[in-house]
C-alpha cells in the first residue's frame, strides 16, 4: 500500500475517532433529570457554574446549528426557559441542575438575552462576560433539597412530568430519586 495513502487513512482514523467519542455516548453517560427546591424563587433566573471563586459554565443560548435559540421560547412578550418545569409542593423539575456548581444570579433570561452578543451572520453566541456576572451573584449554595433521577431504576425525561408529579404525590420520590442533599 502506498506510504501516503496510508499515513492519510491512520490520520483520519485518529481524528474520526477522537471526535466520535461524544457521539458514541450512551444516554447511560447522562445523570438524568433532578428536582429541587430552593431557598428562594429562583424558577426565571438564570444560573451559572461556579467552582470555588471561579466561573466555569455561563451560558449562551445561541445554537448557531439551526440559527436560534437553544433551550428557549418566545411567548407574550416573555422568554421561558424549558429545561426546568414546576412541581407540586414547591419542588422544581430541571434537566441541567448542577448540586455541586449551580450558582443563580439575578437575572432572568430576557435579562440575559439582552446583555448576551448574538451574531447571526457569523453563526456565534458570546455569554455575558464574567465580571458582570459576578455582579448578579445573588445565591451561591441555592438548594435546600436536591434529588437526581435514579436511572438504574427508571430513567425519566422532561416529557415525564406527569409521572413525576404522581412520584412526588405519591411519595415515592426515595424510589425513583437520589437524595444528594
Amino acid at each position: 500500500m502506498n506510504p501516503k495513502i496510508l499515513t492519510l487513512s491512520t490520520i483520519l482514523l485518529i481524528f474520526t475517532l477522537s471526535f466520535s467519542c461524544d457521539i458514541l455516548k450512551t444516554e447511560d453517560d447522562y445523570p438524568g433529570v433532578s428536582i429541587y427546591k430552593t431557598k428562594g424563587d429562583y424558577f426565571n433566573l438564570v444560573d451559572i457554574g461556579m467552582k470555588g471563586d471561579e466561573i466555569f459554565r455561563t451560558n449562551s443560548f445561541w445554537n448557531s446549528r439551526n440559527n436560534s435559540y437553544h433551550f428557549l421560547e418566545f411567548k407574550n412578550n416573555d422568554t421561558i426557559y424549558t429545561q426546568r418545569y414546576r412541581l407540586q409542593n414547591g419542588y422544581i423539575l430541571d434537566s441541567e441542575a448542577d448540586l455541586e456548581h449551580d450558582v443563580f444570579i439575578n437575572m432572568t433570561y430576557k435579562e440575559h438575552l439582552k446583555r448576551e452578543i448574538i451574531n447571526s451572520d457569523l453563526g456565534i453566541g458570546i455569554a455575558v462576560p464574567h465580571d458582570t456576572l459576578r455582579k448578579y451573584i445573588l445565591d451561591q449554595y441555592p438548594y435546600t433539597e436536591f434529588y437526581r433521577n435514579r436511572t438504574d431504576v427508571k430513567r425519566l425525561y422532561m416529557e415525564d412530568s406527569l409521572e413525576i408529579k404522581e412520584i412526588i404525590k405519591n411519595g415515592e420520590i426515595d424510589k425513583y430519586f437520589e437524595k444528594l442533599k
